[in-house]
């Protein structure tokens, strides 16, 4: 709830909870509901943008690491968004990883490697990233970027 002047506002969350097997298909069937989502709530371009790169890359390293591409393993993905937030939670049914072991794609022979830039992508573009269940879930959040002038 938030107050505004003298009147109560309510600030309505909406999502959606859905399970679905390891393929691409499911994967943008996934990112066009989050998409649909932002756009309902009139979210910009550029916070779209950054939401939909990052669970990508989150859908993409559930799908291929964590399930190891087995189809008949399945990904969750819960998202929840109001006016000022977007939350989006993906798990799957891998072993997890441990984030002291992603190298860094910035650094040395990783610089010219064009795998291992999933993680880092997810941090520059959302606000917060906690990793779950040893890394078989990851939850991003993204605030509303302010409307510029």
């Amino acid at each position: 709830m938030q107050l505004n002047g003298n009147s109560l506002v309510m600030q309505q969350r909406q999502g959606f909870s859905i399970r679905l097997p390891s393929n691409p298909e499911s994967m943008r069937e996934v990112q066009n509901c989050v998409a649909q989502l932002l756009a309902e709530l009139e979210y910009s371009q550029r916070d779209c943008f950054s939401v939909r790169l990052a669970l990508e890359e989150a859908l993409a390293n559930a799908v291929k690491h964590g399930n190891g591409r087995d189809e008949s393993k399945k990904f969750e993905v819960r998202c929840q968004a109001n006016s000022e937030v977007v939350e989006i939670e993906v798990c799957d049914q891998g072993a997890g990883f441990s984030l002291e072991q992603v190298p860094s794609p910035t650094e040395g022979e990783c610089l010219f490697n064009p795998n291992g830039r999933g993680v880092a992508l997810m941090e520059r573009f959302m606000d917060h990233i906690e990793y779950r269940s040893n890394g078989s879930s990851v939850l991003m959040q993204k605030r509303r970027s302010p409307v510029e002038a």
